[in-house]
């Protein structure tokens, strides 16, 4: 795992707030405010909402103020099926060339490990960023942040489903990988769903 500055704890802990839905879209984010309610100074206050901003997490309007961005059920569905999407076409690369991958599929870490392993590798750098950036935000919030992510079944679904479309990836069977991410990533929005209200 990797040293994280102070700025990214911030971000993180902002990021749980937007996604959360108790920042709510168009809500401003002021540094004063931030610095006083996090007890950070205004240096690394700005740093983490910089990061926001490149996560797409909010927006830096004509003003210069930062608001929060939407965060919609519907936007909420569009950002994870994107990655999912994402996430298949840099498997279908790792595939073509051939690369090896090592998964242990349990862990507290497997999940993360996984996804790190794909963005790590893979040697389109668009991807590899945004991989990232969804690992480090809305693959992570669904997975820790959420009360569905972190029950029993739900980790130990996952896990079947990850291994799954491991074993596919290591027979080059495509499909069955396919719809182990489409699986995986519907579970990740429906934990997300259910925080927020929007699922019972």
């Amino acid at each position: 795992m990797k040293n994280k500055r102070t700025c990214e704890y911030i971000a993180e802990a902002i990021q749980n707030e937007i996604l959360s839905g108790r920042m709510e879209a168009g809500q401003p984010l002021r540094q004063e405010e931030l610095s006083e309610l996090l007890g950070y100074s205004r240096i690394p206050i700005r740093e983490a909402l910089q990061i926001l901003e490149a996560q797409g997490l909010v927006r830096r309007l004509a003003t210069r103020h930062v608001v929060v961005a939407d965060f919609s059920e519907k936007v909420l569905e569009e950002i994870y099926e994107m990655i999912c999407e994402v996430e298949k076409k840099a498997l279908y690369d790792l595939a073509e060339t051939g690369a090896e991958w090592k998964y242990d599929c349990k862990g507290e870490h497997a999940e993360e490990q996984f996804h790190r392993y794909i963005y790590e590798t893979i040697t389109n750098e668009f991807f590899r960023r945004l991989l990232e950036t969804s690992c480090e935000c809305f693959i992570r919030f669904s997975i820790h942040e959420t009360d569905a992510g972190q029950e029993a079944g739900n980790v130990n679904e996952r896990e079947d489903c990850l291994k799954k479309i491991y074993q596919a990836y290591c027979s080059d069977k495509k499909k069955e990988m396919d719809e182990g991410l489409e699986v995986y990533y519907r579970q990740l929005i429906g934990n997300v769903k259910k925080e927020r209200g929007f699922e019972r």
